[in-house]
């Protein structure tokens, strides 16, 4: 009998948290860009600017949650009640987010601002440590897998949510006043999400440590095992760029879909189809993580999202049928990363504690959080940036030229990344065999360690 076998209602329990957390995640990432150019109005480098100050700000505050949250001690555990707690705060704060405030100016832009801010440190407090939630409610890696399998499903059917009936909110409640329908799009999704981050507090419960006589480490020894820690680093530099890539594809595709297509009706569908297939190839990328290794899977669907990618370059896309098959086709390669990426970044934990003799878990995914956001603020300024280079004018119509260089950028900038991320994932160490290894090395120092 495997005792860290997780119960199907634990894991269920678990996943479906990631739906609240991806509802504002993904919120955020589709419409926040959209929302600041085309319904506040201004430019698309402030909107860059703002997109990528609240991001940073979550970077920055990521590491020290989770440097808070694995040194909390309750009944509750150590990160259940951050996430108790943090939900409600975390609702108002999205809803305040998609409001559209009586200023103008300087005055626009700092409220804009502290806003943004003020709904990254909530998220920051809830999404740390759900995140940390993996590592602590099993160490066995199949089990993992299997845990992170569901997460996925719960987030992929968040972004689904959000991407499918985002628009058609927006549309039905407000009409040809998009900020009316904003308002009721947060208000709905911070309802959704306080009931779902309820059930998983409710049903989840963390595996207990005996910490008596056990001092934690520094935050000096903490880094020293993430520094040392290099298939972390290997996980981390793909991610990384991957993700600061393909914002250049998911942000635009709003813009593309509305400008160069004139089927801005059809958002909701169109983003639903992306996101649809990004869920449905999940089972297959957990089947095919269980069967040929993490490695592997990670590098065939980095394969399917290069030849997704150069279709949708090289096609006219001249019809809506068109548009959605090839979003389809690149989803299903989507659908890989986040439950590939979810399920690796746990066995770094045992390696580098096998490495260090350190366990790092929830300042692991703050270091890992903090460089990504770090990296996705920069591509949204970035993209500011580089939308105001190519004339592009909200609610305008735009020039061929303009509406040419913004499919340019949505392709090979994303092509680089899923490129460079396949290299780098060749190289990762950990298979189901060499973790356990680590696990059976692991334990077998701590018994030599009790014994003495």
């Amino acid at each position: 009998m495997n005792l860290n076998k997780v119960p199907n209602k634990v894991r269920a329990a678990y996943g479906i948290g990631d739906y609240a957390i991806c509802l504002y995640w993904s919120g955020v990432g589709l419409y926040l860009l959209y929302f600041y150019t085309d319904v506040v109005g201004i430019s698309p480098l402030l909107a860059g600017w703002l997109y990528a100050l609240g991001i940073a700000w979550d970077a920055i505050t990521d590491p020290f949650m989770g440097y808070l949250a694995e040194r909390t001690r309750t009944k509750m555990g150590s990160y259940r009640p951050y996430i108790f707690y943090g939900a409600i705060p975390l609702a108002f704060s999205f809803i305040l987010l998609f409001w559209v405030p009586p200023f103008e100016g300087v005055e626009l832009f700092v409220f804009l601002l502290a806003i943004n801010l003020l709904h990254r440190t909530c998220f920051t407090i809830v999404s740390v440590p759900y995140s940390s939630l993996t590592a602590r409610i099993t160490d066995d890696s199949d089990e993992r897998t299997k845990l992170t399998t569901a997460r996925m499903i719960g987030a992929s059917f968040g972004t689904l949510t959000v991407s499918a009936l985002g628009f058609p909110i927006v549309l039905f409640f407000g009409g040809t006043n998009e900020a009316f329908g904003f308002i009721f799009l947060g208000i709905l999704c911070g309802l959704m999400a306080v009931i779902v981050l309820s059930i998983t507090v409710r049903f989840v419960q963390e595996r207990e440590f005996n910490s008596s006589g056990v001092q934690l480490p520094s935050f000096a020894k903490v880094f020293k095992s993430v520094v040392n820690n290099y298939p972390f680093w290997i996980v981390f530099g793909s991610i990384l760029i991957l993700g600061s890539t393909s914002i250049m594809f998911n942000n635009n595709l709003i813009y593309f879909v509305k400008y160069s297509l004139d089927l801005h009706e059809y958002q909701g569908l169109i983003l639903g189809v992306s996101s649809g297939s990004a869920l449905l190839a999940i089972p297959l990328w957990a089947y095919a993580a269980l069967k040929i290794g993490k490695r592997n899977s990670w590098m065939t669907a980095m394969s399917l999202l290069i030849i997704g990618l150069l279709i949708f370059y090289f096609s006219l896309i001249d019809s809506l049928q068109e548009l959605l098959l090839i979003l389809g086709f690149i989803g299903i390669g989507n659908g890989a990363t986040g439950v590939l990426f979810w399920s690796m970044l746990p066995d770094t934990i045992e390696y580098g504690e096998w490495k260090t003799g350190v366990r790092t878990e929830s300042s692991l995914y703050g270091f890992m959080t903090f460089a990504q956001k770090a990296a996705i603020a920069f591509a949204a300024l970035l993209l500011g940036m580089v939308l105001t280079q190519i004339g592009f004018e909200p609610n305008s119509t735009q020039s061929e030229k303009t509406l040419y260089e913004l499919k340019f950028v949505m392709t090979w900038i994303p092509l680089t990344g899923i490129f460079l991320s396949f290299v780098l994932v060749s190289f990762y160490p950990i298979d189901k065999t060499y973790h356990q290894k680590l696990i059976f090395e692991i334990e077998s120092k701590k018994l030599n360690h009790e014994t003495n």
